[in-house]
């Protein structure tokens, strides 16, 4: 199990760097919705400290209940929030608001769709893994 967990570490690691990439090159386009930085740095803290206290378990630094909870609770919220970056694939509704097709890396949103739905399925196999104690 540790192996597999590694491995969505670094899938983790993965979404961490990319995707302030990708939001910041695409702010401003027309046709998509853009978000507040603050909202960026709650994801990128948040998903980072997650990981670094799972990193953290990996090693066998620490085995605290509590920082175990603190990794669950802040990947929550990392997956949530990435989630929610999902949405400025939506149109605005309005009749002259011009369709978003895609930005320099893909056409579409698949790959923050596999990005972020990915991580949230992580997020909850983390969670198994660290609460019945198999890493």
């Amino acid at each position: 199990m540790t192996v597999f967990a590694w491995i969505l570490v670094g899938l983790g690691v993965l979404v961490l760097v990319l995707t302030p990439l990708r939001l910041r090159r695409s702010k401003g386009e027309r046709g998509m919705t853009d978000f507040s930085g603050w909202v960026l740095n709650a994801h990128s803290i948040t998903l980072f400290v997650g990981l670094g206290l799972i990193s953290l378990r990996l090693l066998d630094v620490h085995s605290s209940t509590g920082a175990t909870w603190l990794a669950i609770i802040c990947m929550v919220i990392a997956s949530l929030i990435g989630l929610s970056f999902l949405g400025r694939w939506r149109r605005t509704g309005s009749r002259h608001s011009e369709a978003f097709e895609g930005d320099s890396w893909t056409r579409g949103p698949w790959l923050s769709q596999v990005a972020h739905f990915g991580m949230t399925i992580g997020t909850i196999i983390f969670a198994w893994l660290l609460l019945a104690d198999k890493i």
